[in-house]
């Protein structure tokens, strides 16, 4: 359980202190700069320390590129520049509608069944969305109001595919997690600098002469490059996937409270309702879940006292 605690702890820490770095830092040029660092110290790390696993295949390049593009420059750029239009909490929340992508993803693109209760879960869990962005369908210009929470669900779109393509390089190629995350972060770092210099105003000169930089940022890559990325896939070995998504509903609070208390943020009647519909759409889903692998366990297990 304290691996839970650290990982939605660090997870959320990172997401507030990322919003209080948006305020004088581009978002591309920030998750660029963020992620670069990260990867390096990510390699040197392999290099040094595991040398037998610093390699690249060139039969994985294409898997390998999926995997930057994807884990690394859109999940990371799109969720740093929603986050810089909206508050910490309500991008947190929206990231973390990850279970559900990824079972639409399965559904479409795995062949993987869907139940009844299954969609009713989804459907539920998509209405929770509403609430969070009511005030921006009722305004003239809905696509520009919506387009930060867009960005940080396709984010957490492009997270669960480039999941998949990272699990199978290292279930299958057999890449250490450190050096495929080494990989996907300072690849996708520079495609987020590159970015940034050609699409974002950039004061140089401001940004360089605020005091705040000099920790705000190496904490930003400790917290997210060092510790995050990293922690998930010891989670993944010791709790199950249920278990590890709802436990985001802690990282929810966290980010609420800690927005609250260090950016000065508010949170709506809106957020919370959303909340609750989420919380119920996922409970049902995964109950059903629950359900369907205890009964294939049970029709393997006769199957095989046959």
């Amino acid at each position: 359980m304290i691996y839970i605690i650290l990982f939605r702890t660090a997870l959320a820490c990172s997401f507030v202190v990322s919003k209080a770095l948006l305020d004088f830092v581009p978002p591309f040029l920030l998750a660029g700069t963020r992620m670069t660092i990260g990867g390096t110290l990510c390699l040197a790390y392999v290099y040094f320390f595991n040398p037998s696993s610093f390699y690249i295949k060139k039969k994985n390049v294409l898997a390998l590129i999926a995997v930057i593009i994807c884990s690394g420059f859109l999940t990371n750029g799109l969720e740093a520049w929603g986050l810089s239009q909206t508050i910490a909490a309500k991008a947190y929340f929206i990231y973390n509608f990850s279970p559900f992508i990824a079972a639409l993803f399965g559904f479409l693109f795995f062949h993987e069944k869907m139940t009844r209760n299954k969609w009713i879960g989804l459907a539920i869990g998509f209405v929770g969305f509403i609430p969070l962005i009511y005030n921006d369908l009722r305004s003239d210009n809905i696509l520009i109001n919506t387009l930060p929470e867009l960005a940080i669900l396709v984010a957490a779109g492009a997270m669960v595919l480039g999941i998949v393509a990272k699990k199978k390089l290292v279930v299958f190629q057999h890449y250490s997690m450190i050096m495929a995350n080494g990989l996907l972060l300072f690849f996708g770092g520079l495609i987020s600098v590159s970015t940034g210099l050609y699409t974002e105003t950039i004061a140089w000169g401001s940004i360089l002469a605020t005091p705040s930089l000099y920790w705000l940022l190496p904490l930003n890559v400790t917290l997210t490059c060092l510790i995050a990325y990293n922690m998930y896939g010891i989670l993944v070995t010791r709790y199950s996937v249920t278990f590890i998504s709802f436990s985001e509903f802690l990282g929810i609070f966290l980010v609420a409270f800690l927005g609250w208390a260090f950016l000065g943020e508010t949170i709506s009647n809106a957020f919370w309702v959303a909340f609750v519909l989420v919380a119920i759409g996922m409970y049902v889903f995964y109950k059903e879940e629950l359900r369907q692998r205890t009964m294939q366990s049970l029709f393997d297990e006769v199957k095989r006292l046959k």
